[in-house]
């Protein structure tokens, strides 16, 4: 309803140019605000190295939101990159990249990590000022934005080999 009290039109244009599609899966509903704005940089960030890192032909996905409704979009590498990508792919299956990227996990994001959620959580918020409250609840955005794009950047290393195996099976 507007200001005057007349009912408005709900529309569902898509977030941008290109072929989006609706993802009921992982948003059955619509999402929050603070998800809209914090959810589409670091899930493009991440899945655009992902792609880079293991000769995927896209450059990167990409979400968008409508009314709170999840969208995405796959966006092709630049004709340019192709060649790059086919060297990337042989070589990740060649010395199975997956492998080194469970090491780095292992011994060195997922420490890091673990202390960083450590170091927010040893937080009182009860104890703090309206500056420093704000201040830590920016610091616990910042970091769930980078946990986004870690685990994004990471879900080529369980998919990959996974579908290589079904493939050969």
């Amino acid at each position: 309803m507007t200001s005057t009290g007349k009912a408005t039109e709900l529309r569902f244009d898509p977030p941008g140019p290109g072929f989006w599609e609706l993802d009921p899966v992982h948003f059955p509903r619509p999402a929050t605000r603070y998800w809209i704005e914090l959810h589409p940089d670091a899930f493009k960030r991440g899945t655009g190295e992902f792609a880079r890192n293991y000769g995927l032909l896209i450059d990167a996905l990409e979400m968008g939101y409508v009314n709170g409704f999840a969208y995405k979009i796959v966006r092709p590498v630049a004709e340019a990159e192709v060649p790059r990508r086919f060297q990337r792919a042989e070589a990740v299956f060649e010395r199975k990249f997956w492998r080194e990227q469970l090491r780095e996990w292992n011994e060195t994001i997922k420490p890091s990590s673990i202390k960083a959620h450590r170091e927010l959580q040893s937080v009182d918020p009860d104890g703090l000022s309206d500056d420093a409250l704000a201040a830590h609840l920016t610091r616990c955005r910042d970091h769930h934005a980078e946990m986004l794009y870690q685990h994004m950047r990471f879900t080529a290393a369980a998919i990959v080999p996974t579908e290589d195996f079904l493939a050969h099976v």
